[in-house]
């Protein structure tokens, strides 16, 4: 396995600390990164100055994000450049977000959200998300015959069509040659058991975010929660009864997210890929970046699984 962490991670600690962007590069080398993952609109005005600033750090582009409106019908030019530039750049993965629902959509596919049935004629009788279906396949194709996977994660906004488990597997399901990027701490947000949702994806796994998640009060379930419960939204008063404990941004392996089970767990399976730092908003994003790097060096090396993270 191989470490990467988002340009946006260094932009900001650059902002921070007053550090050169040659400086960080070379510090992120030096803590064993590899990698970045960098939205595609950043790569693409940063042109060949950021590409040889990047070769001459050592460090290779892991992954080419970028968010679309493929729900209302956004043609496929621009996702299509997307990958081409990341064949040119020699990177394997694109990662697409590709758009969100209306608030309406959104709250039916989220109330049967945990029901896998309820969730593919959702997905089937909207046409909404079979126009989402529809250009992921089209793109997964023209990136295979470039060389370059397609991916879509479990994002983290309840107007996603692909937030939940169930839709995320129907979407692979209906999209043989897509891949999909494992966020481990975006299940939190929905309030979903990441390990279940490994269990139930991880035969699609091809790259993987490392994100983990810090305990928050009002996300804790108490005895009084019914009491209080018209003292928070409805988002908020579904997560207070299941498995999230929160959505602080820590360094990984800094939560309660099962960081170190996942891992062995994808060692077990053979993955070979990318673990890529996520922390977006760290107060101290330099200081972050070093004990996530350090986390992740050390559960690669340790052969340890099974655990609790």
């Amino acid at each position: 396995m191989q470490i990467s962490v988002f340009y946006d991670h260094i932009t900001q600690a650059g902002e921070q600390s007053g550090r050169s962007l040659s400086s960080l590069l070379n510090a992120c080398r030096e803590w064993g990164i590899d990698g970045l993952e960098i939205n595609y609109t950043q790569l693409k005005e940063g042109g060949f100055w950021l590409q040889r600033a990047l070769r001459k750090a050592g460090l290779k582009i892991s992954c080419i994000y970028e968010t679309y409106d493929f729900t209302h019908g956004e043609d496929l030019g621009r996702a299509k450049k997307q990958v081409d530039l990341a064949a040119r750049v020699g990177a394997g993965k694109v990662l697409i977000v590709p758009g969100f629902l209306e608030e309406q959509e959104a709250r039916e596919l989220n109330a049967c959200s945990q029901d896998p049935a309820a969730v593919a004629q959702f997905m089937e009788n909207h046409a909404s998300t079979c126009r989402v279906r529809d250009a992921l396949r089209e793109l997964a194709v023209y990136g295979r015959e470039r060389n370059v996977r397609v991916t879509l994660e479990d994002f983290d906004f309840y107007t996603s069509p692909c937030a939940g488990r169930f839709a995320l597997q129907w979407l692979m399901e209906q999209t043989p040659e897509l891949g999909y990027t494992l966020d481990m701490g975006n299940f939190a947000y929905s309030d979903e058991d990441v390990t279940e949702a490994y269990e139930l994806l991880k035969s699609h796994i091809v790259h993987v975010h490392c994100k983990d998640r810090g305990t928050e009060a009002q996300y804790q379930l108490t005895e009084n929660a019914g009491e209080t419960a018209g003292q928070a939204d409805e988002q908020t008063q579904k997560l207070q009864r299941r498995y999230c404990r929160g959505l602080a941004c820590v360094p990984v392996g800094g939560g309660y997210l099962p960081i170190r089970e996942l891992i062995g767990k994808l060692k077990d399976q053979g993955y070979d890929g990318y673990l890529a730092i996520e922390h977006f908003d760290a107060p101290d994003q330099l200081d972050y970046i070093q004990r996530s790097a350090a986390f992740l060096q050390e559960r690669i090396t340790a052969g340890i699984n099974n655990t609790n993270g």
